[in-house]
């Protein structure tokens, strides 16, 4: 059969509309198991999904999950461990990269806290904790009353 252009009328060769669509990043507990019954509902009844691949799918989705929330927990412990660190360098001496191979020294006075990151407050500008380069062991009064005459 053999159909003339003049035949088809009101047709456009235009995409349909693209339907927007949002990402998900993660895949949650509520996800998978969505995903999992959709997969039940159309599995081949004359071959279904065995017990051992349905119990391994669970497995790693259980192992999944704790691997986020051993992920979260060392996320805080992280912080914890920060102010610790901000804490014990309160009232000591030292000496921070500012820049490029720029470097400043002045004794902590004060930490806060922002974004769950600790920071220190040297002269009135606050640090990160990998801005410190070395921390002066002994206190700046004793070093500035050692003088060898």
């Amino acid at each position: 059969m053999i159909v003339n252009s003049t035949q088809i009328t009101g047709f456009k060769a235009e995409a349909p509309e693209a339907v927007e669509r949002v990402p998900v990043k993660m895949l949650g507990q509520n996800e998978f198991l969505k995903l999992l019954v959709t997969q039940m509902r159309n599995q081949d009844p004359m071959e279904p999904v065995s017990d051992t691949e349905f119990i391994a799918q669970m497995a790693q989705f259980s192992s999944l999950e704790q691997t986020k929330s051993m992920g979260a927990e060392i996320t805080k412990l992280r912080q914890g461990n920060d102010f610790l660190q901000a804490t014990n360098l309160l009232g000591k001496e030292v000496r921070l990269l500012t820049g490029d191979l720029e470097f400043t020294k002045g004794i902590v006075t004060d930490l806060n806290v922002k974004d769950g990151e600790a920071r220190i407050i040297v002269g009135n500008k606050t640090y990160t904790l990998d801005q410190v380069n070395s921390v002066s062991s002994e206190a700046p009064e004793t070093k500035e009353n050692t003088t060898t005459e």
